[in-house]
């Protein structure tokens, strides 16, 4: 190989490859795969080097792309090769690559600059980016994650987690009916560290069942304290619905608190259709059957079909904030929220909006028909004490 100092490394890989397997069987994933290549093969110039590494990935080091303003150049190129779907029989399915460089330049080796490219890669992963380049400077995702987990089980443990409460208020009337429980953590002697600090990195971990299984049993114990009116929304992580033992976890702190389903709340997210939906259709209903009852979150921001809509088991939308906080100002903004109210009263289903931040916005939205209001406008998420002071006792 001739000189490759002044060049870029780069590793590309098919994203989340097992997951096409398990979702789509290992004969649809392959074609998958062999297209991943065929249009990668579009994107390596002559003067280009390239070797694979296994099955959905691809070592390439960029010939005199010298500098970020010429990678930035060939990254588009690359964009521009994938952001069309590919026709899986039939069916428009997007693929989605992810890529980690280093730059060779100097005494930089190839071994040491394959081992930066792959730190990069993982860090356009944890952030569902195209690309990274891999920055000395930068700490390296998979060990500052793995770090996390190591303090989140610490924090189970040692008691420093706890359920902030925000209050979900009746739109026409202005009294409040519910809550949402919100996860914090409060380090011992430290600041409390919001949900979006930590979350994201507990549902890629085993972490995640147990602190669901501790918010679902904290909420539960303290709700049972409550007049029986109000009721708690509880955030559940997608792909633990297909868990069975959520069904046992719920029906024993019911048992044991006394608490009656209906009152009990499980969000979820809109995309848990995009994989599993069959399934995911069922659990719902299951979970329903037991008189809980589903709120399907963030709505407006997913993969909404009518198709599966028609049988959602569900019985309230939220309206993404992203929505709400625009619609004064934006008639299209304003067009979806008053599309989504009248789409879920047709099909009988309770409208929540969240990111109510001003009156003005919380007046056009009891106009167009909406029936919990939710924001900062009401009330901030609230440490339960101070939640129980202001609206419970």
């Amino acid at each position: 190989m001739t000189s490759i100092s002044g060049s870029h490394l780069g590793l590309v890989e098919l994203a989340d490859y097992e997951l096409l397997i398990d979702s789509l069987g290992s004969e649809l994933a392959d074609q998958i795969r062999i297209e991943f290549f065929n249009r990668l093969k579009q994107w390596i110039r002559t003067s280009d080097h390239s070797r694979t590494i296994d099955q959905h990935r691809c070592l390439v080091v960029l010939k005199g792309v010298d500098s970020s303003a010429a990678l930035e150049l060939a990254t588009a190129k690359l964009h521009r090769l994938f952001e069309h779907p590919y026709d899986l029989f039939g069916d428009p399915t997007q693929i989605e690559i992810r890529v980690g460089f280093a730059k060779l330049e100097g005494k930089t080796d190839l071994h040491t600059a394959l081992q930066q490219a792959r730190k990069a890669l993982r860090q356009a992963r944890s952030q569902s980016a195209l690309y990274r380049v891999f920055d000395g400077r930068h700490r390296d995702p998979v060990i500052t994650e793995h770090r996390t987990i190591k303090a989140l089980e610490n924090a189970l443990a040692q008691g420093e987690l706890e359920l902030f409460y925000q209050p979900k208020i009746q739109a026409n009337f202005g009294n409040i009916i519910g809550a949402e429980a919100l996860m914090r953590w409060h380090p011992l002697n430290s600041p409390v560290i919001p949900p979006g600090k930590f979350i994201a990195a507990a549902e890629r971990s085993r972490i995640i069942r147990p602190l669901t299984w501790w918010a679902i049993k904290s909420a539960m114990a303290r709700m049972s304290r409550w007049p029986d009116n109000i009721s708690v929304s509880i955030n559940i992580p997608p792909h633990l619905l297909l868990d069975d033992e959520i069904l046992d976890v719920i029906r024993d702190m019911l048992d044991l608190y006394g608490v009656r389903p209906p009152r009990v709340i499980l969000e979820v997210t809109e995309n848990i259709m995009v994989e599993n939906q069959q399934q995911m259709m069922t659990q719902l209903a299951r979970l329903r059957k037991m008189g809980l009852k589903v709120s399907i979150d963030d709505f407006g921001t997913g993969h909404s079909s009518l198709t599966y809509f028609r049988n959602l088991p569900a019985d309230e939308l939220k309206i993404d904030k992203s929505f709400v906080t625009q619609m004064v100002k934006s008639q299209k903004d304003l067009a979806i929220v008053r599309a989504v109210i009248n789409l879920a009263h047709n099909f009988a289903l309770k409208v929540v909006a969240e990111g109510v931040e001003d009156q003005t916005t919380a007046d056009r939205l009891k106009a167009l028909g909406c029936d919990y209001l939710q924001g900062y406008l009401f009330d901030r998420p609230l440490p339960v004490e101070a939640f129980e002071q202001r609206y419970i006792y």
